[in-house]
């Protein structure tokens, strides 16, 4: 007997090379797992089901994947574009403020956006990660975490500049901080990797080749292939990340990283976005695989991130929303609309990733970045019920077309904003239905995250280096 059928909807499971697009499927879940899924009148016949769920006039499909976040930054929404140098100038300043105690209400936020709009896995890239686990847990999601390691000390950003520094320069590195950030992050993977029979798994974050040393990125890399798992890095994000591994190395910043056996599988490669073509070969051939963060850099750096040559090589690419300091959003609908926009523009022709390749992006190329496609990121049998359900019959998915051409997928890459989530499902858990998060109290979280922004707004206010930031003289120019 089947725990829970779903049936009645059009199917897209995102198994074989396409999206796997069944009509009038079903799927049915006992506990936690896929136990059928196909033609609906193939499924109902084998088993009778204990519960079941009427998805007639809808696209049901794998939850997507957000790969690349950091969701404490979500306080500082709307604070930190249209500027140069945007570490050092913008989001650096501002985040430096969020406080340890406010951060996993700023994060709940963050979930809420993300699930609400369909997005039922999260690569976090987040501190103090010890407590924001705890909101991934009790929201219900899949979560892929990392506490981050670095050896900056933003704080004596104002010291570094009495002595000459300015944004875009590289930052000065403290080795005692490092060591520090390195402890923390051990303890977040001994106390979260494989809570809830591994729905959260961990990861080692050293963040990008210029904010650590070498000999602190490569104990990460062996702590983690020791471990068994992965590091999350940045690379080639920003021109100051190529100028300080050039300044100690010698080496911009990809061809360091492979100098030094670091680019391989087990390393998750975000943005890409200054790399040379040869060097995204490079990084693609290592078999690192790609997370992509295009409405971000697009804001920030006004680059697109090279995702259409990446695939082109072979490589494997997910779909992240970064920080909403820069992109405004957590939400991979918007993400695949403009990683496939934005691919075109830039070779102008209409051809570069389909939004069928950006959908495959989008789900289980997401799941194969973060290492957990085994669980999740397609509709089949013995993998977890992680999936979502879409209303088809609203615009923009609505009229529904399918013969002899179907339209659900353009729609669902050049239309669909997440507005037509109707339900969210983790681990054949719905967690989020109709509009109304089934484990979390949201009017309390929205509540509290508003009041923990006032703080952080009265933190601002009290430092002497905001007024000085573009952000701040337009709005006492009335401009914003």
């Amino acid at each position: 007997m089947y725990d829970l059928l779903i049936r009645g909807g059009h199917l897209f499971t995102m198994t074989g090379e396409g999206v796997g697009f069944v009509q009038h499927g079903a799927v049915a879940i006992n506990g936690r797992e896929i136990v059928a899924v196909g033609p609906e009148d193939e499924i109902v016949t084998v088993d009778r089901p204990v519960q079941t769920i009427d998805a007639t006039g809808c696209l049901i499909m794998p939850g997507l994947v957000d790969v690349h976040m950091h969701s404490a930054a979500t306080v500082a929404r709307g604070l930190a574009q249209e500027v140069e140098a945007w570490m050092g100038s913008a989001y650096g300043p501002m985040v430096r403020h969020i406080a340890d105690e406010d951060a996993p209400l700023f994060s709940a936020l963050a979930l809420m956006e993300g699930v609400a709009n369909g997005t039922t896995t999260f690569g976090d890239y987040e501190a103090p990660m010890m407590e924001i686990a705890a909101v991934h847990e009790a929201m219900g999601n899949r979560a892929v975490l990392c506490q981050g390691i670095t050896e900056i000390d933003w704080s004596q950003r104002e010291t570094w500049m009495e002595q000459g520094w300015k944004p875009g320069d590289p930052a000065f590195l403290d080795s005692a901080i490092g060591e520090a950030e390195y402890e923390k992050e051990l303890a977040v993977f001994d106390r979260w990797n494989g809570t809830d029979e591994g729905r959260i798994t961990n990861v080692l974050g050293p963040i990008a080749a210029d904010m650590v040393s070498r000999e602190l990125l490569l104990r990460a890399k062996e702590e983690a292939n020791r471990r068994g798992s992965r590091i999350h890095l940045h690379v080639a994000q920003d021109p100051r990340e190529n100028n300080a591994t050039l300044q100690r190395y010698g080496l911009r910043a990809i061809p360091f990283l492979d100098s030094i056996g670091v680019l391989d599988g087990g390393t998750i490669a975000t943005h890409l976005c200054t790399a040379e073509p040869e060097e995204v070969e490079l990084v693609a051939r290592r078999g690192a695989p790609m997370a992509c963060c295009t409405n971000s850099i697009g804001t920030i750096d006004g680059i697109v991130p090279p995702a259409a040559l990446f695939a082109s090589l072979g490589g494997v690419v997910g779909l992240g929303s970064d920080q909403a300091a820069g992109n405004n959003s957590h939400n991979i609908f918007a993400e695949m609309r403009s990683t496939a926009m934005f691919a075109k523009i830039a070779a102008g022709s209409p051809l570069p990733l389909p939004a069928w390749q950006v959908l495959r992006m989008a789900t289980i190329g997401g799941a194969r970045v973060l290492g957990v496609d085994d669980k999740v990121g397609t509709l089949d049998v013995g993998k977890e019920a992680d999936l979502i359900m879409i209303d088809l019959t609203k615009p923009p998915m609505a009229p529904v077309v399918l013969h002899p051409a179907r339209n659900i997928a353009a729609n669902l890459v050049y239309a669909e904003t997440g507005r037509n989530v109707r339900m969210a499902m983790v681990a054949g858990r719905v967690i989020y239905r109709d509009g109304v998060f089934t484990r979390i109290d949201e009017r309390a979280i929205l509540r509290d995250a508003q009041a923990a922004a006032g703080r952080f707004e009265e933190r601002l206010a009290a430092d002497p280096a905001i007024v000085d930031l573009a952000i701040t003289q337009l709005t006492d120019r009335g401009y914003i």
